[in-house]
């Protein structure tokens, strides 16, 4: 079923799928009507509906052979052949009717399926496709989570594609580009039922531009709280959410006293176009190789904040940046001592930066050029996923060693190393560097020839 371009706003896109049982045959029939709600230029929305292999087109009609207890695969999706990105949501509607001789045992209309009136359930069995999620389900998810290329069964009756739907290649293939995932896979016959029952399967397709999902002016969104919060977490961008909260930085930055501002808006403007350039990077590598690239100079302006949350490591080698999680007064020289946890480091354009200062961050002290306070910082943790992204030439392990505090399972990950140095003064050990290569401290995301690694005399 393809929906061209129309003059109606409002409407609803239906097709019916009637499977109708005589023992152990069903002969099913496909009725499709359209009328669009939509105000596209060029819309183009093709709902597919495929019985046992075969798709059933408008008003055609299938026959296939279903027993009793056997599942018989029924596929429902919906692709965008259209130009723009859209939004999609269907409702399933069962009709069942079962009679067994003049005797009319049951008769249900209109029930949408998974309702709290649908009684249908203990006649006849789904099977939902993989990237199907339950209203309760979706709702536990986090903000970022909750738009995704799955299907939600909302509480209002339909069913929610949660992420725009761009326009799809030439092939119209499930989960292609363009292509939803299946919403339906199979359809079976409960154990036990017989007589002469006819059993149909109605779906009304609506769509919108995604464009226009979030606004509230008549024929442009769904009516419905539910429709309104579902529209709204599908076109969710977390990228353009911290595009706003940078922009918001550099118009609002702290004073002179409160922080290096020349330096903090460098690095915030530096973070903006970062983002920018991770919104519209087409390759998924190059996205996040620019989102790591934003990560790192939004936190590195922070740390430009006096006694603020964040603080740089010293040196012009490979750094990290620690949040900071404690404060208390120092003694001595010291005026602060303050502990936190590596959230993640850097070695961009430092191809030959040495693991060596971020294997023992230890305890280092900072004089404050805003405030002339000295701060003294211990690293008591590192966050799972500091290093990903990460080149170094080489990887001092035995400074790891000396700190089995910052050790755990996902230490290294992602962390990309030419050489493992396991030992300088003093070697590491077999069983430490055993445990090493297998993992117990995090997976590198490159393998390491044996003959790399290297005792430093």
């Amino acid at each position: 079923m393809k929906i061209k371009k129309s003059l109606v706003v409002g409407g609803v896109a239906l097709t019916t799928a009637a499977l109708l049982f005589s023992g152990t045959f069903a002969w099913v029939s496909s009725v499709q009507e359209a009328t669009n709600r939509f105000l596209m230029e060029d819309y183009n929305v093709a709902l597919h509906d495929v019985l046992d292999g075969t798709p059933v087109d408008n008003g055609g009609s299938h026959q296939v052979e279903w027993v009793a207890g056997t599942e018989v695969n029924k596929d429902i999706w919906v692709s965008n052949e259209g130009s723009d990105n859209i939004l999609v949501r269907v409702k399933l509607i069962e009709n069942m009717r079962i009679r067994k001789g003049t005797e009319e045992k049951l008769n249900v209309e209109n029930v949408v399926h998974g309702s709290a009136e649908d009684v249908l359930h203990d006649y006849v069995t789904w099977t939902n496709g993989a990237a199907v999620k339950t209203y309760d389900e979706w709702k536990e998810l986090s903000k970022e989570e909750q738009s995704g290329e799955y299907w939600v069964l909302a509480d209002d009756g339909y069913a929610y594609w949660m992420k725009p739907l761009a326009p799809s290649g030439d092939e119209d293939a499930v989960g292609a580009v363009g292509n939803t995932a299946l919403l339906l896979d199979g359809v079976t016959l409960n154990e036990g039922q017989e007589g002469a029952i006819e059993y149909s399967i109605k779906v009304e397709m609506d769509a919108i531009d995604a464009q226009l999902a979030g606004l509230n002016e008549e024929g442009t969104t769904w009516t419905g709280e539910t429709a309104k919060a579902m529209a709204t977490a599908a076109v969710y961008d977390p990228i353009q959410e911290e595009i706003n909260r940078i922009q918001e930085d550099i118009a609002n930055p702290p004073t002179d006293k409160e922080a290096h501002v020349s330096a903090y808006l460098a690095q915030k403007q530096k973070a903006l176009d970062a983002y920018k350039a991770a919104q519209s990077a087409p390759d998924p590598e190059e996205k996040e190789a620019y989102l790591y690239e934003a990560k790192w100079r939004d936190l590195r302006g922070e740390s430009e904040i006096v006694g603020g949350d964040y603080v740089k490591s010293p040196g012009s080698g490979a750094q990290f940046i620690m949040r900071v999680d404690d404060r208390q007064p120092g003694t001595g020289v010291v005026d602060e001592a303050c502990t936190g946890t590596i959230v993640m480091y850097y070695s961009k354009d430092l191809p030959n930066a040495r693991i060596t200062d971020l294997s023992n961050p230890g305890v280092w002290q900072h004089t404050d050029y805003v405030d002339g306070v000295l701060r003294e910082y211990t690293v008591t943790g590192i966050e799972a996923g500091a290093m990903k992204n990460v080149t170094a030439k080489n990887l001092m392990l035995e400074k790891w060693k000396a700190h089995p505090e910052l050790l755990n399972e996902h230490t290294f990950d992602g962390l990309t190393t030419t050489y493992v140095i396991v030992g300088y003064k003093v070697a590491v050990g077999q069983e430490f560097l055993d445990d090493f290569k297998a993992g117990k401290y995090g997976v590198l995301a490159n393998e390491v020839p044996e003959e790399n690694y290297k005792y430093w005399k």
